[in-house]
């Protein structure tokens, strides 16, 4: 089985940690809300963006499960996106579709066959990594009595959890 440590350097990975050490730093500075959720629109972009270049990956053009799997997750990552920017929206901000935070030039797998292992891991790494933002933004949340707010973290966290499950089934199961 592929490790999760040997994911090496990643930058998509590093992109998503620096998120959630942003988010950490905007909860102590008392950021607005809509600015917290930022951040995990952010790490939503990322991921639709790799999930969906490695369904078209050239595994993903060869394995037929590689590119439902990868366009699936896709789906489900826009979906969370679109339901931030509609909260950002709520709250009085103005989502940020260009992440700017992030370097996207780098968000892309290498088009080399044969590197899903490690991609799935570095994917798994970054999952677990989204989920402990969606936990701190969730706490945070919780303690300024926002229950919509919250509401929609914890729900998009529960799809994070199944996807993070999700990840690990393929990579003991398919990958190895």
């Amino acid at each position: 089985m592929f490790e999760q440590g040997a994911v090496g350097d990643n930058q998509f990975l590093a992109d998503v940690q620096a998120l959630r050490a942003s988010a950490q730093a905007l909860i102590a500075a008392g950021a607005a809300p809509a600015a917290l959720l930022q951040t995990a629109m952010a790490a939503e972009i990322a991921c639709v963006l790799r999930y969906s270049l490695i369904s078209v990956s050239a595994d993903g053009l060869e394995n037929e499960w590689v590119a439902t799997e990868c366009a699936a997750q896709a789906a489900d990552e826009r979906q969370h996106m679109t339901r931030l920017a509609e909260r950002i929206t709520q709250l009085g901000g103005k989502p940020d579709y260009f992440a700017s935070a992030l370097s996207l030039r780098r968000q892309a797998p290498e088009a080399a066959r044969g590197c899903l292992p490690r991609l799935f891991a570095e994917n798994l790494a970054a999952e677990q990594c989204v989920i402990e933002l969606y936990r701190d933004l969730s706490s945070h949340f919780a303690g300024r009595g926002d229950a919509g707010t919250r509401a929609l973290l914890d729900d998009i966290l529960a799809d994070e959890e199944t996807h993070t499950s999700d990840l690990e089934d393929l990579l003991t199961t398919q990958l190895l």
